[in-house]
């Protein structure tokens, strides 16, 4: 293997996390993280680092490319690293269309992430899901009140009416107004599958709402 090759990989990755416009340099992240893999792979000695892995995977979710992070999923060799373990946790809810827990799962492992090299990712995966949750919103609704829309985005009411004033959606009447939103790192276009998994939940919260009047 060659260590200026690999040592220039790993100070790729490294500039590329701490970028400040990162969610823009995802694609890029997951291209460097792969060349890596296979210069690790290729010498036979040892893996890629924990770090490094975590910092790949969480690049596809965030991307949404979630067929590819399955696959890096059952390739791992360090399927047993806490981070990574949370990381795939995220990418289940993901798969399942689960929009509860993957911010439970997002917001459990941004707390828990101690690695300086990996939390700038972990936090464009999180932001990633609410920003997915706020376009669908936006395609489904043109009124939310404002708890239902703080629940979905996984966010507190102060936080939601703040992100709300951020991307441009009126609030009146303790109601949300939501206008359409980019699809967040490139997204493909929303599924109507995806639509109907939103619509439950939001059903349910409303209902529970009523309940607790």
């Amino acid at each position: 293997m060659d260590a200026t090759l690999l040592s220039s990989l790993q100070a790729r990755i490294a500039a590329i996390c701490a970028a400040t416009d990162l969610p823009r340099h995802l694609p890029e992240l997951v291209h460097v993280c792969e060349e890596l893999e296979l210069q690790t792979l290729s010498s036979g000695v040892e893996p890629m680092a924990a770090s490094h892995y975590a910092q790949f995977l969480a690049a596809l979710l965030a991307l949404r490319r979630l067929d590819e992070a399955r696959h890096l999923w059952k390739r791992l060799p360090l399927k047993g690293a806490d981070e990574l373990q949370q990381i795939w946790a995220v990418g289940r809810a993901l798969w399942a269309r689960d929009i509860v827990q993957a911010h439970a799962a997002a917001a459990a492992l941004e707390a828990s992430t101690t690695d300086s090299a990996v939390a700038p990712v972990v936090a464009v995966l999180k932001q990633s899901i609410q920003l997915s949750t706020a376009a669908l919103i936006a395609q489904a609704y043109s009124v939310l009140s404002i708890d239902s829309t703080a629940q979905a985005l996984g966010l507190s009411r102060d936080a939601t009416l703040a992100f709300c004033a951020q991307h441009g959606w009126r609030i009146e009447n303790d109601c949300v107004l939501p206008t359409a939103l980019a699809s967040p790192s490139g997204e493909n276009a929303i599924e109507l599958g995806q639509l109907h998994h939103l619509a439950d939940y939001i059903l349910h919260l409303e209902q529970r709402s009523i309940m607790k009047v």
